[in-house]
């Protein structure tokens, strides 16, 4: 904007150890070379010397420039993109009031790692899906897949906010994909996907052993509804509603707690919007899960929690304890995730011959291999079951 002027920066104390520092400057939208209409850019500091003045000039002119070029798409590098991103991020969990839990954390770290691995100064619109496909294979020679995805998915995010917001005219990840190395399934690693009625009940035997019947009610629970681990450990009284005489399990949200970073342990609330939008669903409860939901009905903030801690349950203590007993369980540890209950119910709803789109449904899977694969593993167990029961049958029929 040629007519632009800078004009000086200010300082007001808004608080105790708080200076609010103001610069105003030419709104690039509403401003004309004959009329000049102003907007103000501010940084709150917790100084007022000269090393904060010149803070706050480096700040406030940083987050000029940003406004004033939000429309000059053609040149936004890296580095600028995630001063923007970060701030949207910001002003997000300040009002949503969960600034120190993961739901933006991870995001910000993987982003910050990627600014240190290339140069930050880069234009975005000068990447190509290649730049990216030759970072994440270098990336996948010594992280994980699901790490990696991580970090593919942080960028993505970024860029498609730029792209919403202006700043970017086509996000550089949209046509890459992260592909996995897919290995052959065989019926023996199928079969460690869900557990059998023998592991099931060594397992929960276990638990009651050391006298943890909070875990006992917990998985039993989740072996029943078919639910994901933060799914049933974000449930609340209230999630669980009666229609007709029969309950019914609002599914809406999953657990999220409080990152190790913000100095606080063990807070967690329920972030709205399970993981997908099947995911969101309305679960019904047999009646032994009836009865597990009326023990833990206390009119506590989460429906289950430890008997140790009053914390929720959560997979990273579900995971621990799994691999804590495996070996009296006489289970592979590898073998046992927090998933297992949840790919168990799959299992058993598929020899009941319930067809496969009711169970997608009510796991809240709308498109899951591993729901299939199970799915047609146990039905096909049925069908060669079926096919010599048939043989048995002629067999002893034939007349002679």
């Amino acid at each position: 904007m040629e007519y632009q002027k800078e004009y000086a920066v200010t300082m007001r104390k808004i608080g105790k150890g708080k200076y609010q520092y103001r610069q105003k400057y030419p709104d690039p939208l509403l401003s004309t070379p004959d009329k000049i209409k102003l907007k103000v850019a501010t940084v709150v500091l917790t100084k007022k010397t000269s090393q904060a003045w010149q803070q706050a000039r480096v700040i406030l002119k940083k987050k000029i420039a940003a406004k004033m070029s939000a429309n000059e798409t053609s040149s936004i590098t890296l580095e600028q993109l995630k001063d923007y991103y970060f701030d949207y991020l910001d002003k997000q969990d300040k009002i949503n009031k969960d600034s120190k839990y993961q739901s933006h954390y991870i995001y910000k770290s993987h982003i910050k790692i990627f600014l240190k691995d290339v140069d930050s100064s880069i234009i975005i619109e000068n990447l190509t899906t290649p730049y990216f496909k030759r970072y994440f294979d270098k990336m996948l020679e010594t992280k994980s897949w699901s790490y990696t995805n991580v970090r593919r998915a942080a960028l993505w995010n970024m860029f498609d906010f730029g792209l919403g917001y202006g700043y970017l005219n086509f996000n550089p990840l949209q046509n890459f994909r992260l592909h996995k190395l897919e290995t052959p399934q065989t019926d023996l690693n199928i079969e460690d996907k869900y557990l059998t009625d023998d592991e099931y009940h060594r397992l929960l035997t276990e638990f009651k052993k050391r006298g943890r019947n909070d875990y006992v009610d917990f998985i039993q629970f989740l072996y029943y509804m078919g639910l994901r681990v933060g799914e049933g450990g974000s449930l609340r009284v209230k999630d669980i509603v009666k229609i007709d005489g029969k309950y019914y399990a609002n599914i809406n949200g999953t657990l999220m707690k409080r990152h190790k970073s913000s100095g606080k342990r063990g807070e967690f609330k329920k972030k709205p919007g399970a993981k997908s939008e099947s995911s969101n669903r309305q679960v019904y409860l047999p009646p032994e899960a009836v009865e597990i939901y009326k023990r833990h009905d206390l009119g506590r903030k989460f429906l289950f929690v430890k008997k140790t801690t009053k914390n929720p349950i959560e997979a990273g203590s579900i995971n621990r304890y799994l691999k804590r007993i495996a070996a009296d369980a006489k289970i592979n540890p590898d073998k046992l995730t927090s998933h297992i209950f949840r790919h168990t119910h799959v299992s058993k709803l598929a020899e009941l011959g319930v067809p496969l789109e009711m169970i997608k449904k009510r796991v809240g899977h709308s498109d899951s291999k591993i729901t299939e694969e199970i799915y047609y593993h146990i039905t096909g167990k049925a069908r060669s079951s079926f096919e010599h029961q048939i043989d048995i049958f002629s067999k002893n029929s034939k007349f002679k």
